[in-house]
């Protein structure tokens, strides 16, 4: 997994060079498996220290790639005590995410340290990313694509909800700064003698928008935050809803009325129209 440090070894002395701050994983909320694909994570940082990437702002500076859907970040005297990572695609197959992050002080981690050593699984964020309008779904696949819209206009980072008759989520998605999103139904839970299944569609998204900033698409994208019991870290620390995208982010709220559809299965559906919010 990560290594926690590089070792230089002089006259017989181990000296830690290198002391991990952070790492990130970026899983695939749909197969569960390591993202392989041009994912960046970065640190947020001010104006000044932007980097330009594809005519769009890039205002992070970036981690340190560690393997496929791997990212760490080391302890540096620019590096704060707390930030906000974000992640992203710039090819759009996933939906962006953020969440803020507290880093444990230098002297908790480095070895020797007075006091419990910080183990590298309580220095780990792991992070499940959802499709975007670009993502490669197989052949065979029962999929959804449309537009979270209020009045004509698209609503920024929504997430959908499609729901069986019966109550039971048969799929989910994370909506991008246009509105749009692309939902994998992964449990259709219908007739096996039927070819199409009967969706509700629930919009959730921030009842009071944050303003958003034209040069920085993500700017107003939520910021979420996940607690933790650090030290040994728990594994609901490594791995629960929000990390995988499925709790409502704060300030959140869904939508009155569903949008009902029928989808036909193992094919994907093209909303002309847009799933309304109306909170």
């Amino acid at each position: 997994m990560m290594i926690d440090g590089v070792i230089d070894t002089v006259i017989g002395k181990a000296t830690v060079l290198h002391q991990l701050a952070l790492g990130v994983e970026c899983f695939d909320a749909i197969t569960g498996t390591s993202i392989a694909t041009g994912v960046r994570v970065g640190r947020e940082v001010t104006a000044p220290k932007r980097r330009i990437h594809s005519q769009a702002a890039w205002p992070c500076s970036d981690l340190d790639g560690s393997g496929m859907g791997r990212f760490k970040l080391r302890y540096g005297p620019l590096v704060p005590a707390a930030f906000v990572v974000r992640i992203d695609d710039p090819d759009r197959r996933y939906a962006p995410r953020r969440f803020s992050v507290h880093l444990w002080p230098l002297a908790a981690v480095a070895a020797g340290a007075a006091g419990p050593y910080i183990p590298v699984a309580s220095r780990l964020l792991r992070v499940w990313l959802w499709p975007g309008s670009a993502y490669a779904f197989p052949r065979g696949s029962t999929l959804v694509r449309g537009r979270v819209g209020d009045n004509g206009l698209p609503v920024r980072w929504a997430r959908v909800t499609a729901t069986g008759l019966n109550g039971a989520i048969a799929g989910r998605a994370h909506a991008d700064e246009r509105g749009e999103f692309l939902l994998v139904v992964s449990n259709p839970d219908q007739n096996p003698l039927q070819d199409s299944v009967a969706l509700d569609l629930v919009a959730s998204a921030p009842k009071s928008p944050s303003p958003a900033d034209g040069t920085d698409r993500c700017s107003d994208l939520v910021i979420e935050d996940v607690p933790r019991s650090w030290a040994p870290p728990l594994p609901q620390d490594l791995d629960n809803s929000v990390l995988r995208g499925v709790s409502p982010p704060p300030g959140y709220v869904p939508s009155r009325q569903p949008a009902q559809h029928e989808v036909p299965i193992g094919t994907g559906l093209v909303l002309h129209d847009d799933v309304s919010f109306n909170p």
